[in-house]
């Protein structure tokens, strides 16, 4: 059984999903200041584009949470399970 943080595991994978999905958030963020505030009128489709983007990463990460939750939680059942 894969449960420690050798690659494949629930943990690395849900990790990876956080880690992704905040670089995304990050970049969106970003995103968002660069179009507000350098040329706001011109920065209307960045700034939609950017906030779309913005959930997404949020998405990602709230996903990656709870993956990493219910992987605890298997984990903590097959520890209580054997003990």
């Amino acid at each position: 059984m894969n449960i420690g943080s050798t690659a494949g595991s629930a943990f690395t994978t849900a990790a990876a999903a956080v880690s992704q999905g905040t670089e995304q958030v990050n970049r969106a963020a970003r995103d968002v200041v660069d179009a507000t505030t350098e040329r706001p009128v011109e920065g209307v489709g960045k700034t939609e584009k950017a906030l779309t983007e913005l959930k997404q990463g949020e998405v990602a990460v709230s996903a990656g949470a709870k993956a990493i939750e219910a992987a605890d939680k298997q984990i903590g059942s097959l520890i209580d399970t054997s003990a």
